[in-house]
């Protein structure tokens, strides 16, 4: 609950973040910070290397093993970082040669903040303290989009501002997680599992995830990243706007693949029990579907005009391309989850893969053409794959999920 308070309320001081800082920089300006900071993210997420996800597997078995398994993590992140830290520095000042030093160095401080508090955050939650983690979570956003407003009552019009504000944000987050986290840490006798024992092993255990998680970014910023390429970061800003109110939509399936993942672990050696629990998750997002698609529409046709200048007129239309791609995510979350759940974590990593790959191929393909509609088409191709492939690998041969995708494609395309 304090979980998806705190998503919900993150979601709403996002948006909020995101309007002000559309309406105080140029569309050009608003789309390269939007880049940058992508790309730091993507470049810093396998510094995370997958170890927090086995904090938050292994210490709820072991809670008085706490502080030493946060700590081994931290030690083998600092260790991991060095070369992303390094690499980032020649790799963003080669690409972005003429962007402000103090524009790269904020959103690298951003990116680097956000990673290194995950660790503590999963200890958290694995001890039963997710109260605490919101409320940091929740901190971080108040501060980021207060100073945006102050930055904005005040007419600063450089991304290198904003950015800065945003790293303040992360960095008191960070602050905070980490004091927290260590006061609440415990110190026992428990003992942790085996692989625990070298970092070599913890390494190896943790490898399916990291390169999930490796890749997992790109299926929300590959598009971004094209169109930067390809096109324009005026396109880049466009799209992400249109993409704002598609990611909140995403907060639904999300927390729906979070309840459902224990529920089907617990019951993953009992294929029985397994199916009648993906069926009953089946049947909520087909009464969910029609809910979403219609209360989608309404809200952003409503909201962008509103809240946006009349530059980010046409996210409307892009928005209701990438309503489509929202469909399928939902209609593939017990399939989706039930390759994270399965005893093959291995599946689950190829179907992310295979999300990544198409969107790539298709936005190379699209995005010269049709710019910004191409790109919308690329992610909902992207999440197609994802539907498919996602019952394709759990072998159910279940048809009528399909035929709702592609209801729902002519829908969103006449809208």
């Amino acid at each position: 609950m304090w979980l998806a308070s705190s998503d919900g309320l993150a979601i709403i001081f996002g948006l909020i973040g995101q309007v002000i800082l559309a309406k105080a920089l140029l569309q050009s300006d608003y789309g390269l910070l939007v880049v940058i900071l992508d790309a730091f993210a993507t470049m810093y997420i396998l510094i995370d290397a997958g170890l927090p996800t086995i904090i938050a597997r292994d210490v709820p078995r072991s809670p008085g093993a706490s502080r030493r398994a946060v700590r081994r993590v931290l030690k083998l992140q600092a260790f991991i970082a060095v070369p992303f830290l390094l690499g980032s520095a020649i790799v963003s000042t080669s690409i972005w040669d003429d962007a402000p030093l103090g524009l790269l160095m904020a959103c690298a401080v951003v990116a680097f903040g956000h990673i290194m508090s995950y660790p503590h955050k999963a200890m958290l939650r694995a001890l039963g303290e997710a109260r605490i983690e919101s409320i940091l979570k929740l901190i971080e956003r108040v501060i980021t989009t207060g100073l945006y407003y102050l930055f904005l009552v005040n007419d600063y019009d450089s991304p290198t501002i904003y950015a800065c504000g945003f790293s303040i944000g992360v960095l008191i987050s960070l602050i905070g997680t980490l004091w927290v986290g260590e006061r609440l840490a415990r110190d026992g006798n428990d003992d942790l599992p085996q692989e625990w024992n070298s970092s070599k092993a913890l390494l190896i255990s943790a490898l399916p995830f990291a390169v999930t998680l490796g890749i997992l970014p790109y299926v929300t910023k590959l598009e971004k990243f094209l169109l930067a390429g390809l096109a324009s970061y005026d396109d880049v800003s466009l799209y992400h706007v249109a993409q704002l109110a598609w990611i909140a939509g995403l907060m639904l399936p999300q927390a729906m693949r979070a309840a459902l993942l224990p529920y089907l672990g617990e019951a993953r050696d009992e294929p029985g029990k397994f199916s009648g629990r993906m069926l009953a998750a089946h049947h909520w997002t087909i009464a969910i579907l029609p809910v979403g698609l219609i209360a989608g529409h309404l809200i952003v046709s409503f909201s962008v005009p509103k809240f946006f200048d009349s530059n980010y007129a046409d996210a409307v239309q892009v928005f209701d391309i990438l309503l489509a791609g929202w469909a399928m995510t939902l209609l593939a979350i017990p399939w989706y989850v039930a390759l994270q759940a399965g005893h093959n974590p291995w599946r689950f990593t190829t179907l992310i893969l295979l999300v990544v790959l198409a969107a790539g191929l298709s936005g190379w393909l699209l995005i010269p053409e049709y710019g910004v509609m191409g790109a919308a088409w690329a992610s909902v191709i992207g999440c197609s794959i994802m539907l498919s492939f996602s019952k394709l690998l759990c072998g159910d041969e279940e048809r009528l999920s399909d035929g709702l995708a592609l209801f729902s494609v002519a829908i969103c395309y006449l809208l």
